[in-house]
């Protein structure tokens, strides 16, 4: 058994005893959060946050996978690592409307992270908004426990791999449950020293709210080309740069506009669109009966429509 843990259990506790594991096991909790952004201070927010349950090094079942609206934009590099649109997270509930569930979940066990120190500013941060009084209890960090037994760094990635966990379920999709649950592995082989590293299975947020579609499909089939058409653009498209898309469609003799306006015909939309542009094609629409939202492959098919092909 490791020292630090030792360490850990040798100081009295000022938090609540477990409540869900037998008294005689010591009780983990490992977390993680995604993020608007890094800086709590500078006004970012926790868009998703998972926990897992440990009793001494083997996972009891209980687990929270959980996504909020933070009530801002993430910061465009968060969202690439994050992978959560804007248009998502506004549809959900606020972090206060879990916060006292996730409170008592943490409450009497150690929480465990990689750079746990950011997870639990977050939740202070998040908690000091609700108004609700949280203390964290001990921690234990599997970075900095990392960077005294290896060498070179100490990512959750490299870590991980050197301790032979597959992490290449983050090159599918990254979020919190992922993240806590490769953390959770690690924790238990490199700290607690267990021969057997549990997985638990992934759990995909439970309080999700399933947002309205982005894609309005128009009443009939488009058959027609680019010509006389205005277009403005939302999220990426495959392989092609906005300034790309927009010499395309005024080549073929369309317009192109950079926001939504009242005579926009339609609205593109790719790959993690932005809520500004989707919430104003819905209320031009309301009004003027336009712009009707159609996704990447209905514009490339008005693109050959024209006969300018597929890609330039």
């Amino acid at each position: 058994m490791s020292r630090l843990i030792d360490a850990v259990f040798a100081r009295p506790s000022t938090v609540a005893k477990p409540v869900r594991t037998q008294s005689s096991a010591r009780r983990f909790v490992v977390i993680d959060c995604e993020t608007t952004g890094l800086s709590p201070a500078g006004g970012d927010r926790m868009v998703s946050f998972a926990a897992i349950e440990l009793a001494e090094a083997t996972p009891t079942g209980h687990c929270l996978s959980l996504i909020f609206n933070p009530g801002r934009k993430s910061n465009p590099h968060a969202l690439k690592v994050h992978g959560l649109p804007d248009h998502l997270l506004r549809h959900q509930d606020p972090f206060h409307s879990v916060a006292q569930d996730i409170r008592g979940f943490l409450d009497g066990a150690v929480l465990v992270g990689h750079n746990v120190g950011f997870d639990i500013g977050f939740l202070q941060h998040e908690f000091r908004l609700c108004g609700i009084p949280w203390v964290p209890g001990q921690s234990v960090c599997t970075m900095q426990h990392a960077r005294g037994q290896v060498a070179g760094r100490a990512s959750l990635d490299a870590v991980a791999t050197l301790f032979g966990i597959d992490v290449g379920i983050r090159a599918r999709f990254h979020g919190a449950f992922v993240d806590a649950e490769i953390t959770s592995r690690l924790f238990q082989r490199m700290i607690l020293g267990s021969a057997d590293m549990l997985a638990v299975p992934h759990l995909a947020p439970t309080n999700q709210i399933d947002p309205p579609a982005v894609v309005r499909q128009p009443a009939a089939p488009i058959t027609h080309g680019i010509a006389s058409y205005a277009f403005a653009v939302t999220g990426e498209l495959t392989g092609l740069s906005r300034e790309a898309v927009m010499a395309r469609i005024l080549a073929l003799g369309g317009s192109w506009h950079h926001s939504v306006r009242k005579d926009t015909d339609y609205l593109v939309v790719g790959h993690a669109p932005g809520a500004t542009k989707l919430d104003t094609a819905a209320a031009r629409r309301a009004k003027y009966g336009k712009p009707d939202t159609i996704d990447e492959a209905q514009f490339f098919a008005m693109v050959a429509a024209s006969g300018g092909g597929r890609r330039s």
